[in-house]
């Protein structure tokens, strides 16, 4: 190959120690592929960087050019001043199996050289490449072993193994490409999977082997190596990679902020769902959903993705419309890596009725007890009542965050009106307007005069 010149930057190449070195193999009676050649071979298989090749090309190389053997060389000093030096790395590659099987490196400067008398001393760096050329040829190894029927070669272009993560029972595939085969009888291809546990692979079409085995009961890592056995009795192992078997599902549960009633956690506009796991886990899937009372499915949404931070309800069916006041479920279901599934839920209540207060009055002679409680289920946030003459002045005012409440009023001789304003602790609103507060004793008085009547027919 033409040698690298690393003195003239990335990717220098230097032909007239390429031309002396092929002279000097040529001596040694090896046949020498032309220059020409090579460089029309590096034309095609668009290589463009000299001192390496990958084994693609090694096996190229084989195939195209049918050379046995391929010189790497690289210049790794040249200079000329302040005093002239030269130093070069050969290596010498068999293409039957993709092996360095010979490497060495030599350097000199003029300073090494010296004369007697300086006759005949090297000043210049071209002077010194024949004395580093033969130094480094000396060593040219003997006896390469370069035979026809030595055992094929295999090169593995690409390696699948899926999944990456399984539970127990579920199949594992792996997938290999091997790139070429050369030389030699093909070899009986198969996957050590276990300590003891071996699959045969299966060649599906030309250079594509493939076999499939289900994930043992153990959890844990488990390695997968490539075995190649050929006739003649020589074995290659070559790990692929490894796959997890995991039986566990995630741990996992649901944290809600809000009033809990009956067992519900009560909300108006919006609630916040927070899954936390017991233990953390990488999720690659996950399904969120709410239902009604009756085990509909109101609204769903999944992702193939990993777990946001919180979910937001905001009492929204899945077509955008309100959902009506009721209880409902919230439900996350999750898959891990090796599709194991965990499923948490939580009840919730919405709740976006006013709050529901009873107002009543009873007469204690001149003055009217007012007594106020709250119906509903949802305690309250605060209260204030208020009661005006019709022209607006400021009769009394009352309130206060705990009910029931009592308060004494003088029964006034004309009509006052009576204002309750109050919001439960989820935000529902109420207000309350009665025009005339002494149609409250009113109404507990003509409650309470059939049953007179009945008492004294009887």
């Amino acid at each position: 190959m033409p040698v690298e010149d690393l003195s003239q930057g990335p990717n220098g190449v230097n032909f007239a120690v390429t031309e002396y070195l092929e002279r000097a193999i040529a001596a040694r009676g090896l046949e020498v592929v032309s220059q020409n050649a090579v460089i029309s071979f590096m034309a095609r298989n668009r290589i463009r960087w000299l001192g390496f090749l990958g084994t693609y090309h090694i096996l190229q190389a084989r195939r195209e050019l049918g050379v046995d053997l391929i010189l790497l060389g690289t210049v790794t000093q040249r200079q000329e001043s302040p005093c002239a030096a030269f130093a070069m790395v050969l290596s010498l590659i068999r293409t039957s199996d993709a092996r360095t099987i010979w490497s060495d490196v030599r350097g000199l400067s003029c300073n090494e050289m010296r004369h007697l008398f300086g006759v005949f001393e090297p000043r210049y760096s071209e002077d010194l490449l024949p004395v580093v050329a033969k130094d480094l040829l000396a060593n040219w190894p003997e006896g390469i072993g370069l035979s026809a029927g030595q055992t094929g070669f295999f090169e593995i272009a690409e390696v699948e193994l899926r999944p990456c993560y399984v539970s127990t029972g579920k199949k594992v595939t792996c997938r290999i490409w091997f790139r070429s085969l050369l030389d030699g009888q093909r070899p009986e291809v198969s996957l050590k999977v276990q300590a003891q546990n071996y699959v045969s692979m299966r060649r599906t079409r030309e250079n594509f082997y493939q076999a499939s085995w289900a994930a043992p009961e153990g959890e844990g890592q488990y390695p997968v190596s490539l075995i190649l056995q050929w006739p003649s009795g020589k074995k290659q192992v070559n790990f692929l990679g490894t796959y997890h078997v995991d039986n566990s599902p995630p741990s996992l549960a649901l944290g809600l902020k809000g009033v809990r009633l009956h067992g519900a956690i009560a909300f108006r506009d919006r609630i916040f769902i927070v899954p936390r796991f017991l233990e953390r886990e990488p999720i690659s899937r996950w399904e969120f959903s709410v239902k009604d009372e009756e085990g509909k499915i109101i609204l769903r949404e999944d992702r193939q993705e990993k777990l946001p931070p919180r979910f937001i309800w905001r009492g929204q069916c899945g077509d955008g419309s309100r959902a009506p006041h009721g209880n409902y479920q919230v439900i996350l279901k999750v898959w891990d890596r090796a599709r194991n599934t965990a499923v948490v839920s939580e009840k919730v209540a919405l709740v976006r009725n006013p709050p529901d207060m009873i107002l009543e009055a009873s007469r204690q002679g001149n003055e009217m007890v007012l007594d106020i409680r709250n119906k509903g289920e949802v305690p309250m946030a605060f209260w204030h009542l208020e009661i005006r003459t019709y022209d607006g002045s400021l009769i009394k005012t009352a309130d206060g965050q705990a009910l029931p409440a009592e308060f004494e009023v003088t029964i006034p001789e004309t009509p006052v009106e009576l204002v309750v304003t109050a919001r439960d602790i989820l935000g529902n609103q109420l207000r309350r307007k009665i025009k005339d507060i002494r149609l409250l004793v009113k109404q507990e008085e003509k409650k309470k005069a059939p049953e007179k009547e009945w008492l004294k027919e009887f």
